[in-house]
């Protein structure tokens, strides 16, 4: 064998390593509070479910254009194991519960099943979920509870494709 070739075979089995080993995903941090209807919901209560949790702030153009997005899609995902948690940043909590009402009324019936909308003053939220540039802040979480993706801003549509690779 060549002297060149018995170097190289245990780098590139090395590197074989590197990348057959992805690195674990990360736990969720703890997540809990109480819903705008009045609710109580823990996230690690939910193994089993997909949940995407986005926060969003009403003075938010960008937010405010996804919203309707998001509760459309999780609608269409009410028979799968995935909830969708609106947590809205706003100082206080009147303008996320008027979205929270017009939004039960909107989706009446069976059609909200999966959605929960959260005032961040009622919730135990992670102090590194509020850090960030740029609202909306998505997170996806798996099965597992851990936290599979993060998004920063407009929320790609590639997104959903994300979620449905964790749904069973």
């Amino acid at each position: 064998m060549n002297i060149a070739w018995r170097h190289t075979l245990p780098v590139l089995a090395l590197l074989a390593c590197a990348f057959t080993h992805a690195q674990p995903l990360p736990p969720a941090p703890p997540f809990s509070g109480q819903s705008l209807d009045g609710r109580s919901y823990d996230l690690q209560a939910r193994r089993g479910r997909v949940v995407m949790v986005v926060l969003w702030r009403s003075d938010c153009a960008v937010c405010l254009s996804k919203l309707s997005e998001l509760r459309l899609n999780a609608q269409g995902w009410k028979a799968q194991p995935f909830d969708l948690l609106l947590v809205n940043l706003d100082g206080g909590p009147a303008d996320a519960g008027t979205y929270d009402r017009a939004r039960r009324q909107i989706d009446s019936g069976d059609g909200e099943r999966g959605i929960v909308g959260f005032w961040h003053g009622d919730t135990r939220l992670p102090a590194a979920w509020r850090s960030g540039e740029r609202l909306p802040r998505t997170f996806i979480v798996d099965r597992e509870g851990r936290i599979a993706y993060s998004h920063e801003g407009r929320i790609p549509p590639e997104v959903w494709n994300q979620v449905a690779d964790l749904l069973p």
